[in-house]
């Protein structure tokens, strides 16, 4: 019975051990909304060797948020090449009925679905995020973030 312990717990583990978080922040929009010229920016640490990795982006919003979706545009930058990456991605925040596709009481947290990326060593480089919606300013998103895994 304890061998078996012992296995599962090697094995649950090594599990956890595939990936690793390289860089987890959100950063704060301004109260009176997310203005379309507001790009938000996140630095990346300078990485030791080429990696594969793996973006998540997200948003945590206000109890009520007033629209369906948000179309964001995510650039990856480097010191060298410019714009690297660049992607629209689609974010459905309620249903057709404006009910949020999350659990919360005050506040709400999505995140996307994964845009993989490829770090090379020695480069720094910066994920730029702003909304591409019609309406000028978007009331109601409160912070925007990235996740960053390794595989």
């Amino acid at each position: 019975m304890m061998r078996r312990a012992l296995w599962f717990s090697m094995g649950l583990f090594l599990a956890a051990c595939n990936k690793s978080t390289l860089l987890h922040s959100y950063k704060p929009l301004p109260l009176e909304g997310w203005d379309r010229r507001d790009t938000i920016c996140f630095d990346l640490p300078q990485v030791q060797k080429d990696i594969d990795a793996t973006l998540y982006i997200g948003l945590r919003t206000k109890a009520y948020i007033g629209i369906q979706n948000v179309a964001l545009a995510v650039e990856l930058t480097d010191e060298t090449a410019g714009i690297c990456l660049c992607d629209t991605v689609h974010y459905p925040l309620t249903d057709a009925e404006g009910y949020t596709l999350t659990r919360g009481v005050n506040t709400h947290q999505y995140e996307t679905q994964q845009l993989p990326f490829y770090l090379k060593k020695g480069e720094q480089g910066t994920i730029r995020i702003h909304h591409l919606m019609a309406n000028e300013t978007l009331t109601g998103i409160t912070e925007v973030g990235i996740k960053i895994e390794t595989k």
